[in-house]
């Protein structure tokens, strides 16, 4: 089929017109207060690195930046909310391992994948094995030795039902051949808690989280491929024998589906460039996030991978809702 030049330059013109309309609607944007939803409590370490780049977004914008905590079901409250939210870029969602596990284990999440725009990846965190200082047990070794003498009597917390904890608390429990109870809690903070209280003896956490607490908590190792660049004294699992416990954590940030390309585009290369800034990039290793600062594509490429992995684990009966 062949085109006149009349009809080439009048595509041309509407590719151009679209454009300008798309760049039309990001003028002005931001000018009202920007909400960050996260799915955890206030206190944990998802908390507290949007706090951070709350502030530099806030002061790169012009606007205020706030974080609103909403927890509950397994971080699908959350996810709702922003699913729900006029897609004007004024309310954005912290999405963590949860916000794919819960597509397999929930028959009715309240939102689909379809439902946001991505903005990007901003962190990959590993998740650690922690135990408690009061447990007769020093190294992996012996926490598995201890582990088989009372199966089913030990209990290991994670941030959520569901959560990348709660995953590599199962997959280490089929690497070790041990039976260890997963206790579920509405965020980081409140699981190590009880680690610390004695009301459970082990946690599936960010390194962050359980190197908050030395003396009281103890890390034994971590689920990624290669050891932590802020906490290098603790091996991985692969390391100690368990090769195939390897599942990061991570936080990506997210709007509802419909937000002006203008603006998501604004918005991954402002929060991208601040997560690895040399600052905050330190701060942010604090809390034991590694900053990778994602575009979209690379970001769904991850997503794709972390599904088919979760779904293995879904499949065979060992997390569920």
């Amino acid at each position: 089929m062949e085109f006149s030049r009349r009809q080439v330059l009048a595509a041309g013109l509407a590719t151009l017109g679209g454009a300008a309309t798309t760049a039309a609607q990001a003028q002005g944007y931001p000018n009202n207060v920007i909400r960050f939803i996260i799915p955890t409590p206030p206190g944990g370490g998802h908390d507290i690195m949007m706090r951070l780049v709350g502030q530099k977004l806030t002061e790169r914008l012009g606007q205020p930046v706030i974080v609103e905590s909403k927890p509950g079901a397994t971080g699908a409250i959350a996810a709702q909310t922003v699913a729900r939210a006029a897609p004007d870029g004024y309310t954005l969602l912290l999405a963590y391992s949860a916000f794919l596990s819960n597509l397999l284990l929930m028959s009715k999440p309240g939102y689909r994948q379809e439902d946001f725009s991505t903005v990007g990846m901003l962190a990959l965190t590993p998740i650690a094995l922690g135990i408690s200082e009061n447990l007769a047990a020093s190294t992996l070794r012996q926490y598995v030795a201890l582990a088989k003498t009372r199966p089913g009597q030990l209990a290991y917390a994670s941030y959520g039902q569901g959560s990348g904890g709660h995953f590599v608390g199962e997959l280490f429990n089929v690497a070790a051949g041990i039976e260890t109870i997963h206790v579920p809690y509405k965020g980081e903070a409140p699981a190590l808690q009880d680690v610390i209280g004695g009301q459970v003896q082990a946690v599936c956490a960010s390194i962050g989280g359980t190197k908050r607490y030395p003396g009281r908590i103890r890390t034994l190792a971590v689920a990624s491929a290669e050891r932590s660049p802020s906490y290098p004294d603790v091996p991985t699992f692969a390391e100690l024998g368990y090769p195939g416990v390897d599942m990061p954590g991570w936080a990506a940030l997210m709007a509802p589906a419909g937000t002006p390309k203008a603006v998501v585009d604004l918005l991954t290369k402002e929060v991208n460039e601040i997560v690895l800034l040399p600052d905050v990039k330190a701060k942010i290793a604090e809390l034991g996030f590694d900053s990778v600062g994602w575009a979209p594509d690379r970001t769904h490429a991850f997503f794709k991978e972390q599904l088919a992995s979760s779904e293995k684990l879904v499949r065979s009966g060992r997390v569920k809702l």
